[in-house]
């Protein structure tokens, strides 16, 4: 053990010793709490998830018994879903963008603008919607996930992010 040694404005040993033990006990009791906290944060997630896991189970009956195959209402909220998350991420990117310097702003601006706000837009992304528009043997969740983005979108932003092509 490495030796302290004693000068006029420096903790004896002893007093130093009780300075880590302090520190030491609050940080157990900060662990333990975090791990009591953590445990009924999961209990509660359970809970939330067993609570929203039966209510969509008995909408995906009553959908099943008016004819509404639980697929296409699955397809449909997913794509919802990756909308909103979409919205939310483009929200903070754009929080970023606010965040700099009126130079580096108004080049960020411009360089989105001279991209387009839509991926679709991009040569990967019109292969994409025009491939799915135009595969005639689309399964049930594409299609409704298709169905749901075009219903989300004006005949003009459709157009413009390369559905023109495959209108039906």
């Amino acid at each position: 053990m490495t030796k302290v040694h004693e000068r006029p404005n420096r903790a004896s040993p002893s007093e130093a010793g009780s300075f880590v033990e302090e520190f030491d006990r609050l940080e157990q009791e900060r662990e333990e709490k975090l791990r009591v906290l953590d445990a009924e944060f999961k209990v509660k997630k359970r809970a939330i998830q067993k609570s929203t896991d039966a209510d969509q189970k008995e909408i995906l009956s009553d959908a099943k018994k008016h004819g509404v195959n639980k697929g296409v209402i699955r397809a449909i909220v997913d794509a919802q879903k990756l909308k909103r998350k979409a919205e939310a991420m483009i929200e903070r990117a754009d929080g970023k963008v606010d965040g700099l310097e009126d130079d580096d702003r108004d080049f960020a601006t411009d360089i989105r603008t001279a991209l387009g706000n839509n991926f679709a837009s991009f040569g990967l992304g019109a292969a994409a919607v025009e491939r799915e528009e135009g595969d005639d043997d689309q399964d049930e969740a594409t299609a409704a996930v298709v169905a749901a983005v075009k219903g989300s979108t004006s005949q003009e932003e459709w157009d413009k992010a390369g559905g023109a092509g495959a209108s039906h």
